[in-house]
């Protein structure tokens, strides 16, 4: 018996759980935006250890159409010491201007640096898109990567 009460109360609490959410639809009460960003579709960054202590940043930001200028503001680069993460260095579009497109929906690139063999790093970036009057930033990190 008490088997059955529980199914019945489950079975009541899932048809009220859908009703209340078709209703909201019904009456325009959930809105769909299709993107996070009037201005960045995407972005994503890979770091690879390519050996002799060379590392490389590969950058990818995706707009969602054409962008006044978009790219890379900023790569931090941060390493693992003894169990702590700490800020190591980073490298910015004030002195690496090739971070950036010009009149474009998307900016593709690679940066490197030279880290020290056997240590473990990981980059996030501070990506960047502007049309007109408006733009917006958005971050994104990589996986840890042991220098080679």
């Amino acid at each position: 018996m008490k088997k059955r009460i529980v199914a019945f109360v489950m079975a009541v609490l899932m048809l009220l759980s859908v009703s209340g959410t078709a209703f909201a639809v019904e009456n325009g009460a959930i809105e769909i935006t299709p993107f996070a960003s009037k201005y960045l579709n995407s972005y994503t960054v890979v770091l690879a250890a390519k050996g002799s202590g060379k590392m490389v940043v590969s950058m990818s930001v995706d707009g969602t159409g054409i962008m006044d200028k978009i790219g890379v503001m900023e790569v931090e680069i941060d390493y693992l010491k003894n169990g702590t993460w700490y800020y190591w260095d980073s490298l910015d579009s004030v002195e690496h201007p090739e971070f950036y497109a010009y009149n474009s929906r998307d900016y593709v690139g690679d940066a490197y640096f030279t880290g020290t063999p056997g240590v473990t790093y990981y980059v996030t970036l501070t990506v960047y898109a502007k049309k007109g009057s408006g733009s917006d930033t958005g971050y994104v990190t990589s996986s840890a990567v042991v220098c080679k």
